[in-house]
């Protein structure tokens, strides 16, 4: 839900509250007859009285409108927390979204021609419980399509070894195309 949709609920609901408080207190008789009466009288011969209506209407038209829209991800939500792998007879096997976060970065900086690599996974329903979103920076003078493809395999690659997951769906997403070499980590030989 937006940010909109969001104060427009805010506002919305305080309306509906402080309309149900009214009515609770003519209900249960701490308004006088007299004085609801005369103000309701009052409220209804205002023009503003439809202006509020017609607002409130098109609030509830926004916020319908809301509720059958479907999400930007396809259903996706990003993940956080742990993702369930296994369920065995010596317990659950779950993994950090973190360390499966890390597990996709370092592979994907492995490959020749990627810069940067930034990952984001997604939960997601079916058989497979998560997919992978990996934004990189590709190295000029090199191919995206190979290079999003050696990626992926090297992804698969990767969390098929230290995750026992087989064929995550893993989407790349090539941001920037730079000519500088990052600084890396030097190995130690």
């Amino acid at each position: 839900m937006g940010i909109i949709r969001r104060l427009i609920l805010l506002f919305y609901v305080l309306i509906v509250l402080a309309a149900l408080v009214v009515c609770a207190g003519v209900c249960l008789h701490f308004i006088p007859t007299q004085l609801w009466q005369n103000e309701l009288n009052f409220i209804i011969a205002r023009e503003e009285t439809l202006a509020v209506l017609a607002g409130m209407a098109v609030a509830s038209l926004i916020l319908l409108t809301g509720v059958f829209a479907r999400s930007g991800g396809k259903g996706l939500s990003v993940a956080s927390g742990d993702v369930h792998l296994e369920k065995g007879k010596s317990g659950d096997v779950k993994v950090t979204v973190p360390a499966i976060v890390e597990v996709v970065e370092r592979a994907a900086i492995t490959v020749n021609g990627v810069r940067e690599a930034h990952a984001t996974v997604y939960r997601q329903s079916g058989e497979m419980p998560i997919k992978i979103q990996l934004v990189i920076v590709l190295g000029q003078g090199y191919s995206a399509p190979r290079v999003s493809e050696t990626a992926v395999a090297a992804v698969d690659d990767a969390l098929r070894t230290a995750l026992e997951l087989q064929s995550v769906p893993v989407e790349v997403k090539v941001t920037e195309i730079t000519h500088a070499i990052t600084e890396r980590d030097k190995r130690v030989v």
